[in-house]
């Protein structure tokens, strides 16, 4: 095969791929109208056989309706997981818009990271300062803040333009909208569950007949770690000076913080649920 045709082959191969990975089914959530289900983090009375929409080694999602609400279940699997939570919080997103899926989404845990954010000085500190995981009295604060992480549940919002919003409530006015959530700890890893009403309400605004954008995410902070002790390029890993490749400073600080993030459990998952008319 010559070059020519290996290059073909190989946008062709990258093409195939592009197309597999926009292709996303649509989900109906399995109709359960009995037994009642008791929102209480465990999937005892959930069909799981009927319900699993996903499985991996780190997580298994299950989804059901009644004529009233959706429920959701998060079944986590991995200790890494169960761990990176307590501080980057896991996020649960719904939307119809394709290109602003996470419109609107509920952290549960919230994450002492994020609850950090309502201390700017700290929250800054944590963001740029490489130092500032290091300091005992900060950990004793990120571990003050994770006893109130399955009780504050974080808002998020995000708009057409703009950095997201970040809010926290407490679980009872969440409730006196009619979702309710709730995770079992006791257990070796986490399982979390919510209901979701079906009647328009906050903050996700459901109503059957509709197909919705349902994501799962662990969004660690944005990490803006500077080093300015040197300004200048460094070499490449596959060659440097002169006439070498060179990666610039600023490159290096953008994959040591993309890095963090990773650490620190950066996760994604979307499905396409449509949920329909009685």
């Amino acid at each position: 095969m010559t070059e020519k045709h290996c290059i073909l082959l190989s946008f062709l191969l990258f093409g195939l791929l592009l197309a597999s990975c926009g292709n996303v089914s649509t989900l109906t959530p399995h109709h359960a109208e009995s037994p009642e289900t008791t929102v209480d983090g465990n999937l005892n009375d959930w069909p799981t056989a009927d319900t699993q929409i996903f499985s991996s080694e780190a997580f298994r999602f299950y989804a059901k309706r009644d004529s009233e609400n959706l429920y959701i279940f998060v079944d986590f699997l991995s200790p890494y997981y169960n761990e990176v939570v307590n501080k980057s919080g896991f996020i649960l997103y719904m939307s119809q818009e394709d290109q602003n899926r996470k419109r609107k989404g509920l952290g549960f845990p919230s994450g002492s990271f994020h609850q950090l954010r309502e201390q700017p000085g700290r929250y800054e500190e944590l963001t740029t300062n490489l130092e500032w995981l290091n300091n005992p009295q900060n950990h004793d604060v990120l571990d003050g803040l994770e006893t109130e992480n399955f009780e504050r549940i974080m808002i998020i919002e995000r708009y057409e333009s703009g950095s997201p919003q970040y809010g926290f409530v407490s679980r009872s006015q969440v409730e006196a909208i009619g979702v309710e959530l709730e995770a079992s700890t006791d257990r070796r890893y986490y399982g979390m569950e919510y209901k979701i009403p079906l009647n328009n309400a906050a903050p996700f605004e459901l109503l059957p007949g509709e197909t919705y954008w349902l994501g799962f995410a662990i969004e660690p902070p944005e990490f803006r770690f500077r080093d300015d002790t040197n300004t200048t390029t460094s070499p490449d890993r596959y060659g440097g000076g002169m006439y070498g490749r060179q990666r610039s400073r600023s490159s290096d600080q953008t994959e040591m913080n993309q890095a963090m993030r990773r650490q620190f459990g950066q996760y994604e998952e979307w499905f396409k649920v449509r949920i329909p008319e009685e």
